[in-house]
């Protein structure tokens, strides 16, 4: 019995110590693109929303493709994890959009709605505050994100 319970708990650990390498794989992309030379500045990173809200800093000043829940409103511009992050406040689950005026006008159809985004991340600007994770400014796509119900992806 004892010997199962080693099995077990090694099991454990190796699951343990896979999610780690993971982590570590995942986190240091941005840092082997800085690094390696090889991080192409017109071509966006992609990254999840999770990851950016989680550590903002390791994509500081990179361009970036993400997934959210967009509001464009007089109180600030967000991208949101979720609407229902949006709907109950969870600002911190969002980041601040640095729209111009313009692209206000001309993006604000898409408020309200899933929208794929490639912009620069601002991890330590003015928006680092209580209120958002950080921001994305010099947007240069903004489109709405298709929600195909009842569709399993990957099939």
């Amino acid at each position: 019995m004892k010997h199962a319970v080693r099995l077990s708990s090694s099991g454990s650990l190796a699951v343990l110590v896979a999610f780690f390498l993971l982590a570590l794989t995942e986190n240091a992309a941005p840092f082997a693109q800085q690094a390696g030379g090889s991080f192409d500045v017109s071509k966006p990173v992609d990254v999840g929303m999770v990851a950016l809200i989680a550590a903002p800093e390791n994509y500081e000043g990179k361009s970036v493709r993400t997934h959210g829940f967009l509001c464009i409103e007089l109180e600030g511009d967000a991208l949101y994890l979720h609407e229902e992050d949006y709907r109950h406040g969870l600002t911190k689950n969002s980041f601040a959009l640095r729209l111009a005026k313009s692209q206000r006008q001309r993006f604000k159809s898409l408020s309200l709605k899933y929208v794929l985004i490639e912009g620069t991340v601002y991890a330590n600007g003015l928006e680092r505050t209580d209120r958002w994770s950080g921001a994305i400014g010099n947007i240069t796509r903004l489109e709405v994100w298709p929600i195909q119900r009842g569709h399993v992806p990957h099939q």
